[in-house]
């Protein structure tokens, strides 16, 4: 492996890179990544026979090579049957509303036997969940790890208690675009781990994996309490998730 073709891609993608090399998912394969672009000299380096990402929010295809291609596509209705041997995702299912589609499309576009590698989060359901991302006028980013939020603030608090919250730190204008862009941007499909299990557990894959990836980090017993009477839900400590399905 040319490991100096990994040297510009974030830490989260190496790692999972690096699990499905050890797994041997990539060699010789017809390769679709959802919701990436991973540059062509890694692929190469990868040694696939072919490699499609596809995002709806490119701004257009590129496909500069015959064997490597960039389009602008929802994996909800994207691929032919039995078209692709692996699905490669990095930090994207959390971003595709109506994903239990996307997982059946998925599903029908592997040849059998063909294998889903996902990683994703931060989760809504976990501690920094409200995956937030801003840059401000003075070019400060503002994310998720850094952010003047007490943890699970986005599932506790309204958008107009989180806004007066952040106008401490940041003023008025910052607070209610950060407090707007959580419970309002399209960018997350707030899902909670609850749901992503169940979504798994209702298709016709064969789950390989199904683990956290991060350190969990779990609320305390009486915030658990009023989160599970809030939403009905479980499991508010797992921060990412590694998925391995197999058709």
């Amino acid at each position: 492996m040319n490991t100096a073709a990994l040297a510009s891609l974030p830490v989260w993608q190496k790692n999972h890179i690096d699990v499905c090399v050890k797994n041997n998912l990539f060699k010789d394969k017809k390769v679709l990544e959802v919701g990436g672009r991973t540059p062509s000299e890694v692929t190469k380096a990868l040694g696939v026979k072919s490699w499609i990402g596809i995002d709806p929010a490119f701004k257009q295809d590129w496909t500069p090579y015959e064997n490597y291609g960039l389009l602008k596509r929802s994996v909800l209705d994207f691929g032919e049957d039995e078209e692709f041997d692996f699905i490669f995702a990095t930090n994207s299912f959390e971003h595709i509303t109506g994903l239990d589609e996307g997982i059946k499309n998925m599903y029908r576009i592997l040849k059998k036997g063909g294998q889903l590698s996902a990683l994703l989060g931060p989760i809504w359901s976990c501690y920094k969940g409200s995956h937030t991302g801003y840059k401000t006028a003075s070019n400060e980013i503002i994310n998720f790890n850094n952010i003047k939020l007490p943890p699970w603030a986005h599932l506790i608090y309204s958008q107009e208690e989180i806004k007066e919250i952040l106008a401490k730190s940041y003023g008025n204008e910052i607070a209610g675009d950060i407090s707007f862009w959580i419970f309002n941007t399209d960018f997350l499909n707030r899902l909670f781990y609850d749901d992503y299990e169940q979504i798994i557990k209702k298709s016709d894959f064969k789950i390989l994996e199904f683990r956290d990836w991060h350190t969990s980090k779990f609320p305390q017993a009486d915030l658990q309490k009023f989160l599970e009477h809030k939403y009905n839900k479980k499991n508010f400590s797992t921060v990412s998730i590694k998925l391995l399905l197999e058709k």
